[in-house]
């Protein structure tokens, strides 16, 4: 019995395979054109989109004017203000005292009492007609000039605001002795302003009236307006833009920043002009020996398209040049499409 399965199986053996072959070959192969439907990555159409072009920079309020106060003669220090303090026009920052300061002010004080003395006894010998008008005249000049004295040396003893401000920094202390000439305090004069300098082709488009915001490092947004515009000092060059904060659509003006204070670094960032640009996923982009790229559709297969990136919002980047509207831009596996071939065309260092 078994003998005789044994050749039953072996009869049918070829006709079995023969069988296997046939519906092997009758299985239809996958066509070319479905495959390389299959393998296409999807596309995006283009179309300009309105976008305002916002520059950036850093900027720092600083002071329009500071003044640098100094003694004009020798003293000690009374009397000095604190730094950071407000003051008025005319308000007393200081006054210099010690012997030298009331040794000046005897002097003045001795001179005018001897011009004053010389110009009564004058008037008497006038009126009595042993002097003449022209003695009289020179001691009324003589007795001007040593008042004026007095008050120059009262002056020059005590320090007063030229105007409203704010004491920036003390250079001195209450007690010190100073000599002539030496700096006491730094005052600002005027309201501070925030600068930032812009530089390429960014700094072409701005001008006086532009609006934005200043974001402090210590947090907060700060609404401001351009109101300069001028170019700036230095090696680097560059647009120097001069701002002033805008709340609640009033006037500029330094007062109304509830932050704004010298030395407060932040971003400054202005709106433009608007233009049209072409929004493309970010992932479609294949930076590439320093240049940006895109893959772009056409009926003969995909073709690189070198592209200038602009402004990013969210997963999406705006593109300047190197796109046309209705052209479909390859999104998936964009970077793999671009270098595909790679190997073929990569040759082995030597």
């Amino acid at each position: 019995m078994r003998i005789a399965a044994r050749r039953a199986r072996d009869a049918l053996a070829p006709l079995l395979l023969l069988c296997g072959f046939v519906a092997h070959a009758r299985t239809p192969a996958p066509s070319a054109a479905s495959a390389a439907a299959g393998s296409e990555a999807p596309t995006i159409t283009v179309r300009a989109q309105p976008v305002a072009q916002t520059l950036r920079a850093y900027g720092e309020v600083r002071p329009v004017a500071v003044m640098r106060m100094s003694a004009v003669e020798a003293g000690v220090v009374q009397r000095l203000v604190l730094p950071g303090e407000r003051v008025k026009g005319g308000q007393v920052l200081a006054v210099l005292g010690g012997p030298q300061a009331h040794s000046l002010l005897a002097q003045r004080q001795s001179a005018l009492r001897a011009a004053s003395i010389q110009l009564a006894a004058d008037r008497h010998k006038l009126a009595a007609q042993l002097a003449t008008r022209q003695t009289l005249a020179a001691d009324e000049a003589a007795y001007a000039a040593a008042r004026g004295q007095l008050q120059v040396a009262v002056q020059t003893l005590t320090l007063r605001a030229p105007a409203r401000g704010q004491v920036l920094a003390v250079h001195a202390a209450d007690g010190e002795q100073v000599a002539a000439g030496q700096l006491i305090l730094t005052l600002q004069t005027r309201r501070p302003w925030l600068s930032a300098t812009y530089y390429g082709a960014q700094a072409l488009s701005l001008h006086p009236g532009m609006t934005g915001r200043f974001q402090p490092v210590s947090g907060g947004a700060i609404p401001v307006r351009v109101k300069t515009v001028s170019r700036a000092l230095g090696p680097g060059g560059g647009e120097q833009v001069g701002l002033l904060p805008v709340l609640h659509g009033r006037r500029e003006s330094a007062a109304l920043a509830p932050s704004w204070r010298s030395g407060q670094w932040g971003t400054v960032t202005l709106v433009g002009p608007t233009r049209p640009l072409f929004a493309v996923p970010t992932r479609a982009l294949i930076l590439d020996r320093a240049r940006w790229w895109v893959l772009v559709r056409t009926p003969r297969g995909d073709r690189r398209q070198q592209v200038v990136p602009g402004p990013t919002r969210g997963w999406m980047t705006y593109v300047s040049r190197g796109l046309k509207p209705g052209e479909q831009v390859v999104v998936e596996n964009a970077f793999l499409e671009f270098h595909r071939g790679i190997s073929q065309r990569y040759t082995p260092p030597n």
